[in-house]
């Protein structure tokens, strides 16, 4: 089998679950009236009140607790905008501090241009963070440097096994959420998440698929960064020049090898939002919902908003039996002044 064949399976995901358990928080599924239309209820997945402040804490400990003893006493090297940082950096703290008492070794390789919130947190979890150019293709190399240097092992953020299975434990959470809901009398009609390098939505959706999950399911993408979206539409991946949007965590310029697979076989499809609709996005889930939501975090809702995830009309029937909608906010790491300066 080659190595971009890989699809993982409901086993996958109930030993990733197993593994991560005692250190991630299974987040709420709130219910957003404000959103609402046409019938559906919207539920809102706020990993944004994940430990770290974002749903990278399920692939980072998936990986992490996937270490060898050996491995994890020389320490990793993870390359990241922040949110994934900071989510290795948690997890080999914690990891250190359970079996040793004291953190393992972590190196975060980040952009230049870097939040300073995210980089501040990264360091605040005791990683030690070396700043390298602005794409992911100048962090990987920088990280794969250091590794080869120090025998650090390399946890990547998206295009790992590990990594995607972990963050597919989010779909079986979502959907056991779903299940224990008071309705029964209306299916899951949509879930939608943003795609950066596709492990959020690759772990998410195939873990949707195997628990037999047959409704839609749609990524977003910030306009200026559509890899994924021009990907799917040639039937491969492409590379696109490097993103210019507030949407730092989705500034992939190709989806992955790994990923992209999944993604072409378990997604509906993908759909952009530009940064004006994204700050509209993060005002309402501010005002409405008095959640802090990261711009990457908001585009689910931003595209709901516009419209852009409704689907083709069923039938004059279609609100008397409208679906739920589920739509995923993926991390909060934002500072509030920042926010409350976009809102004005």
């Amino acid at each position: 089998m080659r190595t971009d064949d890989f699809h993982p399976s409901a086993g996958d995901f109930s030993a990733a679950r197993e593994r991560i358990g005692p250190y991630v928080n299974a987040t709420p599924l709130l219910r957003a009236e404000a959103l609402e239309r046409g019938g559906r209820r919207v539920f809102l997945k706020a990993e944004n009140l994940q430990r770290t402040g974002s749903f990278k804490v399920r692939g980072a400990f998936n990986a992490a607790a996937s270490l060898s003893p050996a491995a994890k006493a020389r320490g990793a090297v993870a390359f990241s905008s922040g949110n994934h940082g900071a989510a290795v950096a948690f997890a080999m703290r914690e990891l250190g501090l359970l079996e040793r008492g004291q953190p393992y070794k972590c190196v975060v390789v980040m952009p230049e241009r870097a939040s300073p919130t995210k980089a501040a947190r990264v360091q605040a979890l005791g990683a030690e963070v070396v700043f390298c150019g602005n794409t992911v293709a100048d962090r990987q190399a920088r990280a794969k440097e250091l590794a080869r240097q120090n025998g650090y092992e390399v946890i990547p953020s998206y295009d790992d096994k590990r990594i995607i299975c972990g963050q597919g434990t989010l779909g079986h959470e979502i959907m056991e959420q779903w299940l224990a809901l008071p309705s029964h009398s209306r299916p899951l009609y949509l879930v939608a998440g943003p795609v950066g390098g596709g492990g959020l939505m690759a772990g998410l959706s195939a873990a949707l698929r195997t628990r037999g999950f047959e409704g839609r399911i749609v990524g977003v993408e910030p306009e200026a960064a559509n890899d994924t979206q021009r990907s799917l539409a040639r039937g491969e991946r492409v590379v696109i020049d490097c993103p210019a949007t507030i949407c730092d965590g989705l500034c992939s310029t190709t989806p992955g090898k790994l990923t992209f697979p999944i993604l072409k076989k378990c997604l509906e499809g993908v759909v952009t939002v530009s940064d004006v609709q994204v700050r509209s996005a993060m005002s309402c889930l501010l005002s409405e919902m008095k959640l802090l939501v990261e711009p990457s975090g908001a585009v689910a809702v931003a595209a709901w908003m516009e419209g852009l995830l409704d689907g083709e009309a069923k039938g004059p029937q279609e609100q008397e039996h409208a679906g739920d909608v589920v739509l995923v906010l993926s991390g909060g790491n934002v500072s509030p002044r920042q926010v409350l300066a976009w809102m004005k």
